[in-house]
């Protein structure tokens, strides 16, 4: 198809490492069909009466030590887009949530991947409490006795993390039996002051955790992670992982069927659900990862099916 205008609004390119980034594949691959690609971070962003803009850059992007260059800066109209890749990693804080508002103001005419509402609406960790059939026991507070009394009905093992981080960052291991329980539960809702998630401990999970990958609501490549060999007698939590090849279960496919529909709903095009021992851990949707490591275990090419995807959306909005 005839050129598209392509944003990426992102962390800062010089601080992304190139061999595990996502974003720099679509970039390549738009790159790669003639897609002309801007680069811009949250803090280009603002808006002038009703209309969202940017300070952005004309990039070009290339596989190597130097791997990007920009051009000079330029006032961008967002709503002259075709499409716009929202793809700043947590933490979900209120400079992330300002500028959702910001690219809810773009025109509807332009793409946005994924929807500024829908990364409002749907927290990561949160939104998988809309399918209780799919997850280990959950609950979300901030009370440390609420967290206490739901430890002892986990037979004194659960896991909590914050609600607005990624990458495992903060996550934690807590058994009723460690002296430091209670130390644990106010470092992680520092002393009762952010709420967190609570789950039951998978033991399961030293048998890996699988990444899915969907594209509008359909998996189209998956990656266990597995743990160090030596953590079984322990929560492989903070130990270094190694991707490994897999396929899908049944009961993935059938979790993938559940969810597809609310992902749709809510214009989350691009989404990597995490699942443990067939249970579904988070929804992850703000900047999905593992592009990578998925294409190299399956000589797979996912950034392609991403920007055929785009594409396809394009010439359906067109006039």
């Amino acid at each position: 198809m005839s050129h598209l205008k392509i944003g990426f609004v992102m962390d800062p390119i010089e601080a992304i490492r190139t061999e595990v980034d996502s974003t720099y594949l679509l970039m390549l691959e738009s790159q790669r069909r003639d897609h002309e690609i801007f680069y811009m971070t949250v803090p280009d962003l603002y808006l002038h009466t009703q209309t969202p803009m940017a300070t952005g850059r004309a990039i070009r992007v290339f596989r190597g030590k130097e791997y990007f260059r920009l051009g000079d800066e330029t006032l961008l109209c967002l709503n002259d887009l075709d499409v716009l890749f929202m793809r700043k990693d947590p933490p979900f804080d209120m400079d992330y949530c300002m500028a959702t508002l910001i690219l809810s103001m773009v025109h509807t005419k332009t793409l946005v991947i994924n929807s500024p509402q829908g990364l409002r609406d749907c927290n990561e960790k949160v939104s998988v409490l809309r399918f209780p059939e799919l997850i280990p026991e959950t609950i979300v507070s901030r009370r440390i006795s609420v967290l206490q009394k739901f430890l002892q009905e986990m037979n004194g093992e659960m896991i909590v993390k914050p609600l607005d981080k990624s990458c495992g960052r903060e996550i934690l291991y807590v058994h009723q039996d460690d002296s430091n329980a209670n130390t644990l539960l106010e470092m992680a809702t520092k002393e009762e002051s952010r709420f967190v998630m609570a789950q039951r401990y998978l033991h399961e999970a030293a048998q890996g955790d699988k990444r899915i990958i969907l594209l509008n609501g359909e998996p189209i490549g998956a990656v266990l992670w597995l743990p160090p060999q030596n953590s079984f007698d322990r929560p492989p939590i903070r130990s270094p992982w190694h991707a490994a090849g897999t396929e899908l279960t049944e009961r993935e496919r059938v979790v993938c069927r559940t969810i597809a529909p609310f992902l749709k709903e809510n214009g989350l095009f691009l989404a990597g659900i995490d699942m443990i021992g067939g249970c579904l851990i988070e929804i992850n949707i703000t900047s999905p990862t593992c592009l990578h490591e998925i294409n190299a275990l399956n000589r797979d090419c996912l950034e392609s099916k991403v920007i055929d995807f785009v594409e396809e959306e394009c010439r359906k909005r067109r006039p």
